[in-house]
């Protein structure tokens, strides 16, 4: 069986690891200037709108996943690969280690499928021994695939924080280019106040006015390079019937037709005749028909 520490740390936390975290975004602050000309911009802003106003011009069509483009960077591309192929390596070790497990269960299907089919005679005990093994299989398969999804998740907070830094630095980029185009030219005067601040009055003139741009957080259904399993991991039972090879599916005259044959035995067994009758109401074994009760 796995053990928890053959994943880093930072795939069995919740939260990502500070130290990463920052490296995303620092990687999304350096990226940024090359991909401003790919994000979108967003419509002009009405005066006296507000962020939350619904009846904004082209905030829908901004927002729409068709709209954002699918954008694949060397860090995209550094994060995806290193994540298959730790998803890769998880997988290859399970199998190695349970090779001996493997090579149990498709000599045992073969005795399975020899007593229900060729010779027609139902064994419990041999079918209940193949479960077994098969439910041992297919626990450390499931929790093989558990930990998969952890270190895809754990990419994705690494791409979220890269994202949102890139649309941050783009906005802010942005929001400072327009309010330099749209102030008025000022001679040099001393400021009572502080150039980012404002001054009282203009705070009391407009106390609701939103501190940051329109679209400043990243939308969240954006997150280009966003890492999935692939469809191998939704059958793991189908890892049997390639012999170990689990990355592709192969045709159809490689599959081992016992081991799938065994295994469609093992999950559907038919319901013994009064399975859904009282226990008082079932007739008793021919046994114990003629016994006379005390």
């Amino acid at each position: 069986m796995i053990t928890t520490d053959q994943i880093r740390g930072p795939a069995r936390r919740a939260r990502l690891g500070r130290l990463t975290a920052f490296r995303a975004r620092r990687r999304g602050r350096l990226d940024a200037p090359r991909l401003r000309p790919l994000l979108p911009v967003p419509p002009p802003r009405e005066p006296g709108a507000r962020p939350d106003d619904a009846d904004l011009p082209g905030l829908p069509d901004l927002l729409d996943p068709s709209d954002l483009p699918e954008i694949v960077t060397p860090f995209v591309m550094e994060v995806h690969s290193g994540t298959l192929r730790a998803v890769g390596q998880l997988r290859s070790r399970m199998l190695r280690k349970k090779r001996r497990a493997v090579i149990r269960i498709q000599a045992e299907s073969v005795r399975v499928v020899t007593q229900y089919d060729v010779r027609a005679e139902p064994s419990p005990a041999a079918l209940a021994r193949y479960g077994a093994m098969v439910g041992a299989w297919r626990a450390d398969a499931e929790l093989c695939r558990a930990r998969a999804t952890a270190l895809t998740h754990e990419a994705d907070q690494r791409l979220a924080c890269y994202w949102d830094a890139v649309w941050l630095t783009v906005r802010s980029t942005r929001a400072e280019e327009h309010r330099r185009a749209t102030e008025p030219p000022r001679g040099r005067q001393r400021h009572r106040f502080p150039p980012t601040a404002r001054t009282p009055e203009a705070a009391r003139a407009n106390p609701d006015g939103p501190a940051h741009p329109l679209f400043t957080a990243r939308p969240a259904h954006w997150l280009p390079g966003r890492v999935t399993l692939d469809a191998s991991w939704d059958d793991v039972d189908a890892w049997l019937l390639t012999g170990g090879t689990p990355a592709q599916d192969p045709p159809a005259r490689t599959r081992v037709p016992a081991v799938a044959r065994a295994l469609e035995i093992l999950d559907t067994q038919p319901r013994r005749d009064g399975a859904d009758t009282p226990a008082g109401q079932r007739p008793r074994p021919a046994a114990d028909r003629g016994r006379r009760t005390r």
